[in-house]
């Protein structure tokens, strides 16, 4: 292991790879926005594509994992490791080149979505897919994840718009998979093999994307009801008039409760020239008004829009202040068909009930990929529980027509595999095994799938307190650009979600608190008016103090 170290060190550099001998490593040790931990042996921020390739040829030499990571948003388990290399490209985050003719980008896979589109928006384009994460999620993890978006109804996802990748396979061989042109017939679209292959075949290091123009005009509908119902009446005067919406966003009561306010919220967007933009919006609202609304508001203005969207930005952290007892947020990703939404959130519901667990549901009601969300306890059997109910809605959903995950992936997230949901593992390997011989890149991820135990390490019993602090934080991402740190190198423990990591991990013994102690006092400034919808928030001071006296 100290070979393997010592190889790393020369490859990245001292200051981009993190072992359990730095209190930075700490950081990593949450994972993702899942209940699961992480627990990589090592942790590298390459800054070149050939710097990856040897990166992996190490691997190789040495029969260990390498699991592609960057902004650790995921929903899945994807990025989770247990023992190998993490790998982040987030030090590769270029544009590379715009043609405004043929309306492409070329950027590198560590550049998040939203400076992307703020780059393109200059040039009046965009790439018009808004994970919910897009101010931290990166490009690269977007498509190994195959994510949506809030525009998913009418412009799809990234296989929309993916022309081309320039990948690292799981030999240290850089490929091309295809050429930035719309009409590519040159044998099987191999570009698409990646597009949710979740770093289970290779590394992405290049994307080409082609863009839209930036509509004229766009109008956000918001709207309030007493009763979810209205969500099938809605989607069936949509049809009956041939309306076609932009986006179309759901939160039930109790998610808008989470947020100290009232009864279920929708927005709905209609975009284009400034004429059907309108022309649009007005049909919507007619048809909302005939339902019987408890509030209703529309704009144009692009400030009054973003105020309006404020709560569905804050869903999976505000998820958190839903009970301060039941920490842990288990959050799945269905697609269920537009003609048995209804149905589908009753059966959810029933599902959940049977089991005497807490549900919460928001999503994306235009294309019916909605987020249903669990509020447990940090208790073995509720988890299991949980689990129990979200493999018996996949079957139900699958069995439907819908399918288990829309734009969260797969992972190993609750023990899901596409080999028991469908009969393509056979596939499935032989493909892999074509891009990853040894079998290095991420495995026990998407199929042939090693769930890790999710029972934690105990935490000391003098530092219960503190870890009861740290268990309100959701793991979501808002807090991320709070931190200047993080702005300048996008790490994880330039976060403050990655400080609490670190605090957490002491209360367990894995690292003192005398050596977190300097990031802790750091952290203190990032966190007076830090973006962030949960619980802890109102606790940090609280927990820094804490930590501090632990020292």
């Amino acid at each position: 292991m100290s070979d393997i170290k010592s190889k790393l060190r020369q490859i990245v550099g001292e200051d981009y790879l993190y072992t359990s001998e730095k209190p930075e490593y700490y950081a990593y040790l949450f994972g993702d926005a899942t209940m699961y931990r992480s627990r990589p042996d090592y942790v590298v921020y390459p800054g070149s594509v050939d710097e990856i390739v040897q990166v992996i040829k190490l691997a190789n030499e040495h029969d260990m994992p390498v699991i592609p990571a960057a902004g650790l948003t995921g929903l899945s388990g994807g990025a989770v490791c247990d023992g190998g290399i993490l790998l982040n490209p987030s030090r590769l985050n270029r544009v590379k080149s715009i043609d405004m003719i043929s309306r492409t980008v070329v950027a590198e896979p560590g550049i998040s979505c939203a400076m992307l589109n703020s780059i393109l928006a200059k040039s009046g384009m965009v790439v018009p897919v808004a994970p919910a994460s897009h101010e931290i999620s990166t490009l690269g993890a977007n498509i190994a994840e195959a994510a949506g978006g809030t525009w998913g109804m009418s412009k799809g996802t990234f296989k929309n718009y993916l022309l081309s990748l320039k990948v690292i396979d799981g030999e240290g061989n850089l490929i091309e998979t295809g050429k930035a042109c719309p009409k590519q017939s040159t044998g099987p679209n191999l570009t698409g093999l990646f597009l949710g292959s979740e770093g289970t075949m290779g590394v992405i290091t290049e994307i080409t994307l082609s863009c839209d123009l930036v509509p004229e005009d766009m109008w956000t509908i918001r709207v309030s009801f007493r009763d979810e119902s209205v969500l099938q009446s809605i989607h069936e005067a949509l049809a009956e008039r041939r309306i076609l919406l932009y986006s179309f966003e759901y939160m039930d009561d109790k998610m808008m409760h989470c947020m100290g306010k009232e009864n279920m919220l929708l927005l709905l967007q209609t975009a284009g020239t400034a004429a059907d933009a309108k022309e649009q919006a007005d049909q919507v609202v007619e048809i909302l008004k005939s339902l019987d609304p408890i509030e209703l508001k529309y704009t144009n203005d692009p400030k009054e829009a973003d105020l309006l969207y404020t709560e569905r930005r804050s869903c999976l952290g505000a998820l958190a202040k839903a009970d301060k007892n039941k920490p842990v947020i288990v959050q799945f990703d269905p697609v269920i068909p537009i003609h048995k939404l209804a149905e589908g959130v009753r059966k959810m519901r029933e599902l959940a009930a049977d089991e005497g667990l807490e549900l919460i549901i928001y999503g994306h009601a235009g294309d019916g990929n909605l987020h249903p969300s669990f509020i447990v306890a940090d208790d073995y059997d509720e988890k299991m529980r949980t689990k129990k109910v979200v493999r018996k809605f996949d079957e139900w959903v699958e069995k439907e027509g819908g399918c288990y995950s829309g734009e969260h992936a797969v992972g190993f997230f609750l023990g899901r595999d596409q080999g028991k949901m469908r009969n393509v593992t056979q596939y499935l390997r032989v493909i892999k095994n074509a891009f990853d011989p040894q079998g290095i890149l991420n495995p026990g991820k998407v199929f042939d799938i090693k769930e890790p135990d999710i029972a934690l390490d105990p935490v000391y019993e003098e530092y219960a307190e503190i870890a009861r602090l740290c268990s309100l934080c959701a793991k979501c991402h808002l807090c991320k650009n709070d931190s200047p740190k993080f702005k300048e190198m996008p790490m994880e423990h330039n976060t403050i979600r990655g400080r609490i990591s670190m605090i957490d991990s002491a209360t367990r013994g894995k690292v003192s608190f005398s050596e977190i102690k300097p990031f802790i006092e750091e952290m203190r400034s990032w966190t007076k008016n830090m973006n962030c919808p949960t619980f802890i928030k109102l606790e940090m001071e609280n927990l820094i103090e804490k930590t501090l006296s632990a020292a």
